[in-house]
């Protein structure tokens, strides 16, 4: 757990950082370590700076609360994740996120990351995002206001809704009890004449289902597989790419900003961070996914299907839900229960989050990503795949997945 913030392990790891001061890493027997994964302490060589001395032979905590506040999350920067980026500070991003996954560390966001490393390397004097230890009188008695307008609204809004329901069904007049539903009128004579012609026909060599009879359940698979005359159709390799949708709005947790960080590069990356960082958004990703015989798999994702053709529709293997019914306006299925009948459904969400609204009621499986622990992205990632890849040996078995 984080202990209390301390601003001198920041001041003794800039002062060291500045003047090339060996920062030494130590484990819980006491042992000096190279790796961080390995770490328990962290402790500083003194001189220079003889106030810091004393402070500098005892050593820090991995986990010590630093005041160096994260700009994205409501929490502050350990010292362990200060030291690792200093240690790897001539890594590009996409090297330093693999580094830190692969010794459980939790990286330094785009954002943060060249305002940090520029305080540290002493090229600024100012510290960016520090915490407060704490608020003023007068933001607590606004925040306190905030508040209790917040609730009094809700109080209003709540009676009116509950006046609303009872002029409702005072005007309510029963039509059907259950009692009269239950004794329906509809005739089922026909019913066998119905299954006996369907047992003659498949007994005869006929797959057709009598009139009348609901149509067994047909996979796209069979569909993108035979052409209209029934005959084996022959399919290009990208009519064999499957496709992956994703939300389009910049909030959702995965889209085209960070899809391919996460399903690609086993790391979640905040799509909003690389977004405020300049980043553009791509029309279509493409992810490689190596499988464990060595095969490399490739598969598109996109967030519109404005110039979706049937044949494209049959790729559609999966589609990460944002939550809301009006991700399916103009698709081929535009009811949730239709999409996630004919693909596989996910719905990216924060471990720690409780599903509410539509998302709760869709057939869909969570996709849980942990807040900080990126060393947890790769379970998250092998459980997706795992999981997409049983639905289309059964559903989309004509797909290179």
């Amino acid at each position: 757990m984080p202990s209390t913030i301390n601003p001198a392990a920041v001041t003794l790891l800039r002062d060291a950082t500045i003047h090339q001061k060996p920062i030494q890493l130590f484990n819980a027997q006491g042992e000096v370590v190279q790796a961080m994964s390995e770490c328990t302490q962290i402790k500083f060589t003194p001189g220079g700076d003889e106030d810091n001395a004393s402070t500098a032979s005892t050593p820090f905590p991995r986990h010590t609360d630093t005041h160096i506040k994260k700009s994205a999350h409501n929490s502050n920067y350990t010292l362990d994740t200060l030291v690792f980026l200093i240690q790897h500070a001539s890594m590009d991003n996409s090297a330093y996120f693999k580094e830190c996954r692969e010794q459980h560390i939790d990286h330094v966001s785009i954002v943060d990351k060249r305002k940090i490393l520029d305080y540290l390397t002493g090229k600024i004097d100012t510290l960016p995002m520090a915490a407060t230890e704490k608020r003023s009188r007068e933001d607590e008695g606004s925040a306190s206001t905030a508040l209790n307008n917040k609730k009094q609204k809700a109080s209003q809004k709540d009676d009116i809704t509950k006046a609303a329901v009872k002029r409702t069904i005072a005007h309510e007049r029963e039509l059907e009890t259950r009692t009269s539903v239950l004794q329906g009128s509809k005739s089922f004579d026909k019913l066998g004449e119905m299954v006996k012609a369907t047992l003659f026909a498949s007994t005869h060599g006929h797959s057709k289902p009598a009139s009348g009879l609901g149509r067994s359940h047909q996979t796209n698979s069979s569909t993108a597989a035979h052409d209209k005359n029934g005959k084996q159709a022959k399919l290009s390799v990208e009519d064999k790419i499957p496709i992956i949708i994703v939300p389009a709005a910049p909030t959702a947790k995965l889209n085209l900003y960070n899809i391919k960080d996460f399903l690609q590069n086993e790391t979640f990356v905040d799509a909003q961070e690389l977004r405020a960082s300049g980043e553009k958004k791509p029309e279509q990703v493409t992810v490689e996914r190596k499988r464990p015989n060595g095969q490399t798999v490739v598969y598109h994702v996109v967030d519109s299907v404005s110039h979706f053709k049937q044949s494209d529709w049959d790729r559609v293997c999966c589609v990460l839900a944002s939550g809301q019914q009006w991700q399916f306006k103009g698709w081929k299925w535009e009811k949730p229960l239709d999409v996630f009948s004919n693909v596989k459904g996910f719905y990216p969400k924060w471990t720690s989050d409780k599903v509410t609204g539509p998302a709760s009621e869709w057939n869909v499986k969570y996709l849980d990503i942990h807040r900080d622990r990126r060393y947890m992205d790769r379970a998250a990632v092998v459980d997706f795949w795992q999981k997409l890849d049983a639905f289309n040996s059964k559903q989309k078995s004509f797909l290179n997945y």
